[in-house]
């Protein structure tokens, strides 16, 4: 039997935007957030209603780093299930490329609020060979896709569940 969508009561669904921002050396900014047990991840986060992913991606950025970059090409998209553990909401995360940055770039991270923690303790420029030390596995497979659309020679974006790469015949 067909559905129909109610498309006035979607279903929730999250949308990320997150940055790959390279150093001369091909090295990737990760921001260490201070939830998540210090995990180090890509700058940016969620769009607020009504916010394009790209505009939230540079708002983002701008607020963790104090960098001011446009978005450069989308160069992954990743559906990320329901959490049951933690009740996070299903969600697409949009990569976009913001280029690159000279390594000794002054990268400004957010205050905290009074009374509360940071959102962030840090940030480094990580190699793609040492992303495992710093970064979750999903995570890591995440950066890697899109560094491998960046560099590589399709004009698509990787499409990925939890930063797998979903097969083109996938049904």
């Amino acid at each position: 039997m067909h559905k129909d969508t109610d498309f006035t009561n979607p279903p929730r669904r999250r949308t990320g935007a997150l940055a790959i921002i390279r150093d001369e050396t091909g090295a990737v900014l990760m921001v260490q957030k201070s939830y998540k047990d210090g995990a180090f991840g890509l700058p940016g986060g969620c769009a607020d209603g009504d916010e394009a992913p790209h505009l939230a991606c540079a708002r983002e950025v701008r607020e963790e780093t104090g960098l001011i970059i446009a978005p450069g090409p989308l160069l992954a998209v990743d559906y990320v299930p329901r959490n049951e553990e933690t009740g996070a909401t299903e969600g697409l995360n949009l990569v976009y490329d913001l280029g690159t940055v000279p390594s000794d770039t002054k990268i400004v991270l957010p205050e905290a609020a009074p009374g509360e923690q940071p959102e962030l303790i840090g940030y480094r420029f990580v190699l793609l060979h040492q992303l495992g030390e710093v970064a979750g596995a999903h995570t890591e497979r995440r950066i890697r896709a899109a560094v491998a659309a960046l560099e590589g020679p399709s004009l698509h974006p990787a499409y990925l569940v939890e930063g797998r790469p979903v097969p083109s015949d996938a049904s």
